[in-house]
């Protein structure tokens, strides 16, 4: 089964994987906020972020943070309320966290006894790379040991102003990141 319906991997890695690993994992416990059901830190767009931010940003404006998840913890099937498309790199645990998406569950049913058990499709995060995050489409996560970190970007437009197809159309189309792929084609 195709995963782009779900996710995408951007085709550029990241220079500040590292650096977001480390205000994560340095940061004390009492400057995480509450959000959603994580607890996160801001991370402000002029911080040493991946050179393609500001364009990205210039044609939709966001938020960026890093969230986290304890060990031996889950966050259950579901669907994000507003947020059409998320952006996402996972910053360690790639081996001992898990991002499932269900194919069969749409906004709005209910888990019937008889689809207790069906197929799923993980999305098996790399180091250094960014994901295209279908947000609208029913998603677990399961982090089994350490504290997990996610970098994850959140657009001001909700889903009924930009969902994960637009935005995967324009990444296809290059248009954010064409800079820095350009770059990195230079620099060997």
């Amino acid at each position: 089964m195709s995963t782009d319906k779900f996710f995408y991997e951007i085709p550029v890695l990241s220079s500040v994987a590292n650096n977001m690993y480390n205000l994560a994992s340095t940061t004390p416990n009492d400057q995480w906020i509450d959000y959603y059901a994580f607890k996160a830190i801001p991370v402000p767009i002029k911080y040493t972020v991946d050179s393609w931010w500001r364009r990205l940003y210039d044609l939709h404006p966001f938020k960026a943070g890093i969230i986290k998840i304890d060990e031996n913890t889950y966050y259950d099937w579901h669907i994000d309320t507003d947020r059409g498309v998320g952006l996402n790199m996972l910053l360690n645990n790639w081996d001992t966290s898990h991002c499932l998406f269900n194919p069969k569950i749409q906004r709005g049913e209910s888990v019937e006894i008889d689809n207790m058990t069906d197929k799923f499709i993980e999305l098996k995060y790399k180091p250094n790379t960014y994901y295209l995050f279908n947000t609208q489409m029913t998603h677990s996560v399961y982090n089994f040991k350490d504290t997990r970190y996610l970098l994850t970007i959140d657009f001001f437009e909700d889903r009924t102003k930009l969902n994960y197809n637009q935005l995967l159309e324009e990444i296809k189309q290059e248009r954010w990141f064409e800079q820095q792929l350009n770059k990195e084609q230079n620099d060997t």
